[in-house]
């Protein structure tokens, strides 16, 4: 999504705040850079975990698994994720001993996928989603995921939940209501393998051309706010975003599955 001022402060959803609340499940993300055109390639013999992922979901461990690819090629960043959705911390060690025992069972075929990318870029996150709102993906939809990302300033994080409970999540509440998107969520970073400060804010869309209506909801109702509040938010993220931080990503889903 492109910066605006009034969907930028949803990205505004920090760990102190939320450390006074449960996180509402966990994502184990697995990144690669895969060279540009070998991507398809690379996710079809990453398939050969799907069997194991599906037996997951069967008992209840994984919620939700799925292989992405990003539709913007960015100079040395990592392109296709791999990304596995649980309820907590135990189903993250059954998943993870699930996928190890695979992976000594089939080594052939773990080097195969291995020989395809960097593998010295390759970056594992357990990444924690805060706030989340989902409808019902059509079986057999692979849907567009599209990111916010900004780095918040230490010690900066704690009042914003507020303000995206305020602003934010009735916009994209309502985009969900209306079947416009499939559902949106706030991530951080469970445990830091980059500086502390980081937070996605995903919105998972039919389609690229769903963008112009998202976007068409926020310049709404950044319109339909009084002015001094659009000052007020304008001020807010400018206080707490650490300047330049902010980026954006869109991936395809190649592999995508939920209950």
């Amino acid at each position: 999504m492109t910066i605006r001022s009034l969907a930028a402060i949803s990205v505004l959803v920090a760990a102190t705040t939320v450390s006074a609340q449960q996180y509402k499940s966990l994502v184990s993300v697995a990144t690669f850079k895969v060279p540009p055109g070998r991507e398809d390639a690379f996710i079809e013999k990453g398939k050969a975990f799907v069997p194991v992922l599906d037996k997951l979901m069967e008992s209840g461990v994984v919620l939700a698994y799925g292989i992405d690819a990003s539709i913007l090629h960015v100079p040395d960043e990592n392109n296709v994720d791999f990304w596995v959705v649980v309820p907590n911390y135990a189903a993250l060690e059954k998943s993870d001993a699930a996928i190890d025992e695979f992976m000594s069972q089939h080594p052939e075929a773990i080097q195969e996928v291995a020989a395809m990318s960097d593998m010295s870029a390759h970056h594992d996150l357990i990444i924690q989603t805060w706030d989340s709102n989902y409808a019902k993906v059509p079986v057999g939809g692979k849907p567009v995921m599209s990111f916010d990302t900004v780095r918040i300033k230490s010690g900066k994080m704690d009042d914003f939940m507020t303000l995206f409970q305020k602003y934010d999540k009735p916009v994209l509440d309502k985009l969900v209501a209306e079947s416009a998107i499939y559902g949106y969520e706030v991530d951080t970073e469970a445990m830091h393998t980059m500086a502390p400060g980081m937070v996605w804010v995903l919105a998972m869309m039919p389609d690229l051309a769903t963008e112009d209506k998202v976007e068409g909801a926020f310049d709404a109702a950044m319109k339909n706010l009084p002015e001094g509040d659009r000052k007020i938010a304008d001020k807010l993220f400018l206080d707490v975003v650490e300047p330049g931080s902010h980026r954006d990503r869109v991936a395809r889903t190649v592999v995508f599955r939920t209950k």
